[in-house]
């Protein structure tokens, strides 16, 4: 396990090994580079807090990556290029009461790659909340799969958009998208209310369970979000 802390506006990471990375940042504005070299498993927790990011990643080929990220009042903007037998899992989840907007693009260069994004959203506010997502599957990218599953909860009256786009070049592929924006269903609420649980706990009980939708670390998670102020 290796834990890296960012202090700085340009970082470099470069995986080598098959283990699990942990990453924190400050600054203001961060871009973090990515890459995967050929042939490694590996796994990337990252957490941060009032960050405008840009993330570039790549995967090399035969390489297979897990990526989890958590963003408090924060935007991340991802780069992802895809090398032949890759396999992608990205959660991003993001609770913010101010603007923020995030763009994501992947693009799968080699045949066989594989991704799956998932975009767990909170808009807390009456604010802009955006996930822009670009699915790319070009010529060369024949037997790939890919896969775009995106959610905002509004708390209360945001502007939030969903904007998901399939790009293919190829016929021999899966490409699909899911996208919703809502509240938190009456069946759900009515069902922790009968419960006996007061309607305060209620709405922290379900953000928690929207923004660890599919994240494999969700200790993690909890830890920075009682650290960190959110609420």
């Amino acid at each position: 396990m290796n834990k890296i802390y960012i202090d700085t506006t340009n970082y470099e990471l470069i995986i080598k090994d098959n283990e699990t990375y942990f990453l924190e940042s400050s600054k203001d504005i961060i871009n973090l580079n990515i890459i995967v070299e050929e042939n490694i498993n590996s796994k990337v927790i990252y957490m941060v807090k009032d960050s405008n990011i840009n993330l570039s990643l790549e995967l090399k080929e035969n390489s297979n990556l897990i990526i989890n990220t958590l963003g408090i009042n924060s935007s991340i903007s991802s780069l992802i290029n895809l090398d032949k037998n890759t396999n992608l899992r990205f959660i991003e989840s993001i609770i913010s009461n101010i603007d923020t907007i995030n763009k994501i693009k992947i693009n799968h260069l080699g045949e066989s790659s594989k991704s799956t994004y998932i975009n767990n959203g909170i808009n807390l506010g009456n604010n802009k909340f955006y996930f822009e997502v670009d699915g790319v599957i070009t010529n060369n990218a024949k037997e790939s799969f890919l896969e775009e599953d995106s959610l905002i909860i509004n708390i209360e009256d945001g502007d939030s958009k969903i904007i998901p786009n399939l790009i293919v070049d190829n016929h021999d592929v899966v490409a699909n998208h899911a996208a919703f924006i809502g509240k938190f269903s009456d069946e759900d609420i009515w069902y922790l209310e009968s419960r006996g649980i007061a309607k305060k706990e209620i709405n922290e009980i379900l953000i928690k369970a929207t923004l660890f939708k599919g994240v494999e670390e969700k200790d993690n998670f909890m830890k920075f979000l009682e650290n960190n102020k959110w609420r």
